[in-house]
């Protein structure tokens, strides 16, 4: 599923009909895009297979919340057969910021002089994260993305993509935001809201 639904990105907006849903719809798919990247992370639910490196007792998923771990599998020849699943046991899942502990040390004993990040991408985990799940911040943000990408679009429509600010014609003068003519930059009230929920790079 997506971030938001369509109905519910137009009740925030205040758009009623149908007519430009098509734009929309593909607003939607651009601002999910967007914040999903600038996050590190995506929010609506689903299942997912990634891998990391071994040589650290700390795995970071890239999606959370998580609702279920399959399986973790230790391979340092990365070919992840049965033989590599470790037991559930071995290891503690912190559902809520999505973080896999080892319960016996690092998953694979790192060479002298590499660290947490020696034997890259030979630890594989295959996990779930809840449905429905998308905090009511990150939902606000997409809609403030996409109402702001369909301003710019309608204002340059109306003006006819031309770098105008205002027009005079027979029947009056119309009048259009510069910023928006010549295209908004983000709104830092999306960036706050999304701030606390982006990834660190690790």
């Amino acid at each position: 599923m997506p971030i938001d639904t369509l109905d519910e990105v137009k009740a925030v907006l205040k758009v009623s009909g149908t007519t430009d849903d098509g734009l929309l719809n593909r607003l939607l798919v651009a601002a999910e895009s967007f914040i999903h990247e600038h996050c590190g992370r995506a929010f609506p639910g689903g299942s997912y297979t990634e891998t990391h490196p071994a040589g650290g007792a700390l795995v970071f998923l890239k999606h959370f919340p998580v609702e279920a771990v399959a399986s973790v599998r230790v391979d340092a020849n990365r070919v992840f057969g049965t033989d590599a699943i470790r037991p559930a046991t071995d290891y503690l899942l912190y559902p809520d910021r999505g973080v896999i502990a080892s319960l016996t040390g690092p998953f694979l004993c790192p060479r002298p002089g590499r660290g947490p990040d020696d034997w890259p991408g030979s630890v594989q985990v295959a996990y779930t994260t809840f449905d429905d799940q998308v905090p009511g911040a990150v939902k606000q943000a997409f809609a403030l993305l996409v109402g702001l990408w369909y301003r710019e679009a309608k204002t340059n429509s109306d003006a006819a993509f031309r770098m105008l600010v205002e027009e005079e014609t027979g029947t009056g003068r119309k009048a259009w935001s510069w910023g928006l003519t010549a295209g908004l930059n983000l709104p830092p009230e999306v960036l706050r809201l999304l701030e606390p929920f982006r990834v660190p790079p690790v």
